[in-house]
């Protein structure tokens, strides 16, 4: 049977921070009292687990029971804090940037299944100068339309620069995590669920927004007599990736209110 103290008292010790001394005592007197909540358990008729499970949920997650723990240790220094809030936003930036990379090659599938236009063409009424045309017509010198060539010049650009955004957010997420593993005292320095919080109503805000100007382009579309929806699968790519980050961010949010 796996005991669910030493279980408890290894995601604790991963919490806590403070002087080891301060540290190993406390860990011997939370197991101290666990086992002895435990034993009272047995007394009543419980069995073992459900005794050790019971003394665990009366004394607190392991979240609540560091901070606890921490409150009496002495404050963090605030060039510490805002070090926790810049990792914290770099963390939530490479999330960002991975997620752009990552909308870049769904639109890429979108302009194969459905065509070009359909992610990168202009709404009804854009024109462009003879100059411009020009420069579009040397990218794609086969085509002689300059409407078809402009539209392959953004779909190539809206996948380009994507994709490089996902590969410098990779790179990011990289350094993130080297400082996270060498300071773990910094994860304690931010309220519980802080990241979770904005990657919620960031993620979800733009998700809302981009599903709009996808539905605007449809409209538009329908009204004209278009078909392809002229530019709503570059919003869409995007909506897309940013509802499942949000959805992501939402469930550690409500995870972290549960251990609160």
């Amino acid at each position: 049977m796996s005991d669910l103290i030493d279980a408890y008292l290894d995601r604790l010790l991963r919490e806590l921070r403070g002087a080891p001394g301060e540290v190993r005592r406390f860990l011997s007197e939370a197991e101290e009292h666990l086992r002895d909540a435990t034993a009272t358990g047995v007394a009543e008729g419980l069995p073992e687990e459900d005794a050790q499970r019971r003394a665990i949920e009366r004394f607190g997650s392991p979240r609540l029971v560091a901070r606890r723990f921490s409150g009496s240790a002495a404050p963090l220094p605030r060039g510490a804090v805002l070090a926790a809030l810049a990792r914290a936003l770099a963390g939530l930036g490479a999330v960002g940037l991975i997620a752009i990379g990552v909308s870049g090659l769904i639109a890429e599938v979108f302009g194969r299944l459905f065509g070009y236009t359909f992610v990168a063409g202009d709404t009804p009424g854009v024109t462009y100068t003879p100059q411009r045309c020009a420069e579009y017509l040397e990218y794609f010198p086969k085509l002689r339309s300059c409407s078809e060539a402009a539209t392959l010049h953004h779909f190539g650009e809206i996948v380009e620069y994507r994709v490089a955004a996902g590969v410098l957010g990779l790179l990011l997420l990289g350094f993130y995590l080297f400082l996270r593993r060498r300071d773990r005292d910094a994860q304690l320095a931010l309220p519980n669920g802080f990241s979770a919080t904005i990657g919620t109503a960031l993620f979800g805000l733009a998700a809302g927004v981009l599903l709009l100007e996808s539905l605007n382009s449809v409209v538009i579309g329908a009204r004209t007599g278009i078909e392809s929806a002229p530019g709503a699968g570059g919003a869409l790519s995007a909506a897309l990736v940013a509802l499942a980050v949000a959805a992501a961010y939402a469930r550690s949010f409500y995870r972290s209110v549960l251990t609160a």
